[in-house]
């Protein structure tokens, strides 16, 4: 529930411009299993969306410095509602890029933008109200661009923000059969192994790192809670079975070392 409260200058520079990252997630939204409410404020999207089986998030290079991201608010009294989108230009008009014009039209997606500042993501869309793409191509003396523009279809929500782990088409690491101890490579997905094993650490890993450790077929590894390095939500064991993802956050206890805590969980089954 949001209680009414004072809105002060954002710490820093907040006026300055925005400096996205030059990649786009797409999440095309028939490959959705799951897809996480906003919280009772209306904006904060903390659990993962979770995608079916061999489905993925994929992205669009984006021309640093075209990214527009806009929400506008309109509509009659008793009406209002926003409608934003995001806008860039990608360079060239090669054979990929058709492909994926021609594929992309009048299909149904959910947008994230993520920022090189760190950051959480906005995400554009959800599944009853998803974005749409409406490409241009322009070719000349001057330039050789294609400009997208993602937005969503009817009036509705505002930006939102997503902290949760972004579904790619590559988890940022493989998790071998047997393991015990999940070394932190980068924030992502961590796949799963078919196996016996019970995870019960995760060594490396900065305070507000964030990771999911995504299940696999067959024998399914468990994650324990160990209150020195993985706490769980009221203790309750992680089975991985395929379709499940644990997503867990890196909270600093004392120099350098941190314990992760549970997020969310997605149990398939």
């Amino acid at each position: 529930m949001y209680i009414k409260q004072s809105v002060p200058r954002a710490a820093g520079n907040p006026g300055i411009g925005i400096n996205t990252r030059d990649a786009l997630t797409l999440i095309d939204v028939d490959d959705i299993a799951f897809m996480p409410p906003r919280d009772d404020k209306g904006v904060l999207i903390a659990e993962d969306i979770i995608l079916k089986a061999g489905r993925y998030g994929y992205t669009i290079y984006m021309t640093p410095g075209t990214v527009e991201v806009t929400s506008a608010a309109e509509g009659e009294t008793d009406q209002i509602g926003f409608l934003p989108q995001v806008k860039f230009n990608h360079p060239g008009n090669e054979l990929p890029v058709r492909e994926f014009k021609a594929n992309s039209l009048n299909r149904k997606f959910i947008i994230i933008v993520r920022y090189c500042s760190g950051k959480p993501a906005d995400l554009i869309g959800n599944i009853c109200n998803p974005c749409k793409m409406t490409p241009s191509y322009t070719g000349n003396n001057e330039g050789n661009t294609n400009e997208f523009t993602f937005q969503q279809i009817n009036k509705g929500d505002d930006i939102g923000i997503y902290t949760g782990t972004v579904p790619e088409e590559e988890p940022v690491a493989v998790v071998e059969t047997g393991v015990k101890t999940v070394n932190f490579v980068a924030e992502g997905q961590y796949q799963l192994t078919e196996g016996s094993a019970v995870i019960d650490k995760i060594e490396g890993g900065s305070h507000g790192a964030v990771i999911t450790l995504v299940g696999t077929g067959g024998t399914a590894p468990t994650v324990a809670h160990t209150p020195d390095a993985i706490l769980l939500k009221g203790g309750k064991v992680f089975t991985a079975s395929e379709g499940s993802q644990l997503t867990l956050r890196a909270f600093e206890v004392t120099d350098g070392a941190v314990v992760w805590i549970e997020q969310s969980r997605y149990e398939n089954g």
